[in-house]
């Protein structure tokens, strides 16, 4: 909807005097404007969404002190540029420092990730190493998504006793990874 700001002046002044109907109208001329406003400013629409709302929000709290001669697109958007500053400030991104304090959290990840692949390396080896029924029990359990009910179903037991060999699978596949990844 193109907003005709030259025929607000009734609009604005019914408003100021409390005129709801009137506030929802201007509302509904300019939410779009100060939502897109906000929108292409921002990476996030809900965010964009959320500083829209309190740019009216505002609006409505000083809607009484501005000349209701002037358009409101202009004003409302101020006000929008000023919650934004406000929000960019409140949200910064942290500087990190200089390149001596990138390298070091980029060698630290690294450390990270090839230690978490050292150990996904042991808990193939250690899944290898597991009996037939074990390690088809911990393949149902954690690679197909099978329920404790399911499993206990199909092999004619109590869940609470499927509940028990998979926590023990689990103790000793721990234990094997400790072990292979310390001693490597």
């Amino acid at each position: 909807m193109q907003t005709d700001e030259t025929d607000e002046t009734p609009i604005i002044r019914a408003a100021q005097r409390g005129d709801i109907a009137a506030f929802t109208q201007l509302v509904e001329r300019h939410h779009r404007s100060v939502r897109g406003c906000l929108a292409v400013r921002m990476n996030s629409a809900h965010d964009a969404e959320d500083l829209a709302q309190e740019v009216l929000l505002v609006a409505f709290k000083k809607l009484p002190g501005i000349d209701a001669t002037l358009p409101l697109g202009p004003w409302l958007r101020g006000i929008a540029m000023h919650l934004l500053a406000n929000y960019r400030r409140k949200f910064r991104a942290i500087p990190i420092g200089l390149n001596d304090d990138l390298q070091s959290l980029v060698d630290a990840r690294l450390d990270c990730v090839e230690r978490e692949s050292e150990r996904m390396g042991a808990l193939r080896e250690c899944l290898e190493s597991l009996d037939g029924p074990a390690r088809s029990l911990v393949n149902e359990r954690y690679a197909d998504g099978a329920t404790l009910d399911e499993l206990a179903a199909r092999t004619s037991r109590k869940p609470s006793a499927i509940s028990m060999q998979l926590y023990r699978l689990r103790a000793a596949l721990a234990e094997c990874i400790q072990r292979k990844t310390t001693t490597a």
